[in-house]
């Protein structure tokens, strides 16, 4: 067998990590990232409901699934890995919250193979869907990991206070520890399944710095419009009545002083 320190079986460029994902992963990593999630979440289901914690937000719960199986996990393909889930609990919480069964998750997740998406984003990272359209996992970089982290109490707290809240819905934050390398990815609400039919799309950022969609995207089909794009298409911006207007603004400044804080 060959030793997990190559990564080769993995198809993963590693000396590319944390900063970019440039060579497309092989079926190993979708199938440790179901491994791991259907283990995580059998666990903790097994453990008793219970009033979040502050000390909940900051729990890193480590499995290592060698490939031969063990007592804790079952036997696979791929090479020797570590499963790392953070915030167990909280992110328990967040799923119940936002109407997420245990069942439904594993299901959408983990009973068929994750599909990834050609479109990366321009941080290097991957995207997969759920088979399902329901979910998307991003891979994300040790930095954006660690503030999300730092962010779980504040949003805990948005959510009980603002049930409007405009910020991703958070589902789960994990690592995979392979060929000496961490690939860490959460698992968000799919905002744009392919379900939807879209008309416009503009990914708006808040800023005008290399925020016009470039020419490759405005080849597509379906291309994703940016700032610039939106400040030339609908010069007059969208005219909202006022009741909405001042909820939106409302939740938006709420929504600000949780990545602040």
């Amino acid at each position: 067998r060959p030793s997990c320190s190559t990564g080769l079986e993995w198809g993963i460029s590693f000396n590319s990590f944390p900063s970019h994902f440039q060579s497309t992963t092989s079926s190993a990593l979708k199938g440790a990232i179901q491994l791991g999630i259907t283990h995580t979440v059998g666990s903790l289901s097994t453990k008793p409901e219970r009033d979040v914690l502050m000390q909940d937000f900051y729990v890193v719960e480590s499995i290592f699934f060698p490939s031969e199986g063990s007592n804790l996990t079952p036997a696979h393909h791929y090479n020797d890995f570590r499963f790392k889930t953070y915030a167990p609990v909280a992110f328990r919480y967040f799923r119940e919250l936002f109407g997420i069964r245990p069942d439904d998750y594993l299901y959408s997740l983990c009973s068929e193979p994750l599909i990834e998406l050609s479109n990366s984003g321009a941080s290097g990272s991957l995207f997969y869907v759920s088979s399902d359209d329901e979910f998307i996992i991003k891979t994300v970089q040790h930095k954006e990991a660690e503030f999300l982290q730092k962010l779980l109490p504040g949003y805990y707290m948005n959510l009980n206070q603002n049930p409007r809240t405009l910020l991703p819905k958070f589902y789960g934050l994990y690592c995979v520890q392979a060929g000496g390398k961490n690939i860490r990815i959460v698992v968000m609400n799919n905002l744009l399944p392919r379900s939807v039919k879209m008309h416009l799309k503009y990914d708006l950022k808040g800023s005008t710095y290399k925020r016009r969609a470039s020419q490759k995207e405005r080849e597509k089909v379906f291309p994703t419009y940016k700032d610039l794009d939106f400040m030339q298409d609908i010069p007059d911006g969208l005219f909202l009545d006022s009741d909405m207007y001042n909820a939106l603004c409302k939740t938006l400044q709420r929504d600000c002083l949780v990545s602040e804080g």
